[in-house]
């Protein structure tokens, strides 16, 4: 029984010196330190129209970012809309020359998977060849034309497919990694 208490009280001694020693070296902010607030730059906000924004966590400066331009049926001709959907694009990627950029290209359940294949790489190129025109250097790019595999609805529709006739645009860190920004839609 001596032995057990004696034993006890050395465990006991020891854990209480070891918890001195420590207390003295490190806080708890520093054991668990939050790691997600610190790699993350941006948040995305919704506003109450539904327009998306990136805003910079620092300087809470906004920047306007849709994530995906949209086609018509069998083209992949950018219009004047979803070019200028992708100014949003250009800012953040001028402001952020660490951070890359993938593009996922879609087709609706039209036309054959070959084809609708092909057609989603036109459209990725076309907005490859956009982000070109205004400066985005072409090896921050990845594309992917996945053609009708992933489609978002599944209905056959005509807003089903008309959704499903996008190119998504996906921020990377630098490392290639999808980009985790915070979300911030409060009083939708």
């Amino acid at each position: 029984m001596a032995e057990r208490l004696t034993s006890a009280l050395r465990t006991g001694t020891a854990a209480s010196c070891l918890i001195v020693t420590l207390s003295g070296c490190v806080s708890t902010d520093e054991l668990y330190a939050p790691y997600d607030a610190v790699d993350c730059k941006v948040i995305i906000e919704k506003s109450a129209n539904g327009e998306l924004t990136l805003r910079e966590l620092i300087s809470n400066t906004y920047f306007p970012w849709e994530p995906a331009v949209y086609f018509d049926f069998d083209s992949h001709e950018l219009d004047a809309q979803n070019r200028d959907l992708l100014e949003g694009a250009t800012v953040v990627m001028a402001r952020y020359p660490q951070l890359n950029l993938s593009l996922q290209g879609f087709a609706d359940h039209k036309g054959s998977e070959r084809y609708n294949k092909a057609l989603a790489d036109r459209r990725v190129q076309s907005v490859i060849a956009h982000l070109l025109s205004k400066g985005v250097a072409r090896e921050r790019i990845v594309d992917q034309p996945l053609g009708e595999g992933l489609a978002q609805f599944g209905t056959d529709d005509n807003l089903s497919r008309s959704i499903n006739r996008r190119v998504e645009l996906m921020l990377l860190d630098e490392d290639g990694r999808p980009l985790h920004p915070l979300f911030n839609f409060d009083g939708l």
